[in-house]
């Protein structure tokens, strides 16, 4: 197996543990009805997850502080629950797509040989 192969097998390695460990019903939260409840690390990062995104207000040592809301957790919620958004070309940008050089190419190609038939 070659360098490549060996570092794909190691990535799906790890994916699969982090997927298994993820089901894992480890973690204690507090229910709606105020009882503790056990779910899997995965619904409790996701929690975790939204609690970031969309800020809170916490009282440590009886001063209360805001958390303001983590732009960085809301694009993961938006991409994982809305698939994600291409990227917009800026107006004006020179950086063409792989998709756009092909068309290019392929209209300079056929110009090309139209007019060498004339």
């Amino acid at each position: 197996m070659n360098k490549h192969g060996k570092k794909t097998k190691a990535g799906q390695l790890l994916s699969h543990h982090l997927r298994m460990i993820s089901e894992e019903v480890t973690e204690c939260i507090t229910g709606s009805d105020g009882e503790p409840k056990m779910v899997t690390k995965a619904e409790k990062l996701a929690r975790m997850i939204w609690e970031d995104a969309l800020g809170s207000k916490k009282v440590v040592k009886g001063i209360e502080t805001v958390v303001v809301p983590i732009r960085a957790a809301q694009n993961i919620i938006f991409d994982r629950t809305e698939g994600r958004v291409p990227n917009s070309s800026v107006e004006g940008s020179e950086k063409l797509t792989a998709a756009d050089k092909v068309t290019e190419q392929g209209a300079k190609r056929i110009a090309k040989a139209g007019r060498k038939e004339d």
